[in-house]
């Protein structure tokens, strides 16, 4: 059986229907018209998701971040920083690589280093003991939005 080819108008006229049944209202302004409309536009995340430099904690409690990555010994737990632009609410962290566990404890902005502040985020990380020794990748993300900071976490 051959099916028939809607028409263009039959067509609109279905989109139509199918946007009033789910609640939407189409507006429709022609050349030479003018039309009055609540239009909602949904915000637009003011940064993309960007790792510039990982660190990890120091004695004294601070943690210094740099471009080169962090370095951290199989079978602990780190506390580690990632900075870059839009380390905010809503933005996951993983790192590739089996039987590690991220948890966020903490966003924040970075202080000193005679530069801007740029905002950062404190993870607590679990280094298992039988991870192999070597490079592994951050990775940071926020709906369909991420960055992956390659080899920035060597174990040892």
């Amino acid at each position: 059986m051959r099916r028939r080819r809607r028409s263009a108008s039959e067509c609109a006229g279905i989109l139509l229907c199918v946007l009033v049944a789910a609640g939407c209202r189409p507006v429709g302004v022609f050349q030479g018209q003018t039309t009055f409309a609540d239009i909602a536009v949904a915000p637009k995340v003011e940064s993309p998701v960007n790792i510039l430099g990982i660190g990890t904690e120091r004695e004294d409690g601070r943690i210094v971040l740099r471009t080169t990555g962090a370095i951290v010994p199989r079978g602990s737990t780190a506390t580690i920083g990632v900075m870059g632009p839009g380390m905010m609410e809503g933005t996951g962290f993983a790192i590739v690589g089996v039987g590690f566990a991220t948890r966020l404890v903490r966003f924040a902005t970075t202080e000193g280093g005679g530069v801007a502040s740029i905002p950062a985020a404190v993870l607590s990380i679990d280094v298992p003991a039988t991870a192999p020794p070597g490079l592994y990748s951050i990775v940071a993300f926020r709906d369909l939005d991420y960055s992956i900071f390659s080899g920035g976490l060597e174990v040892y």
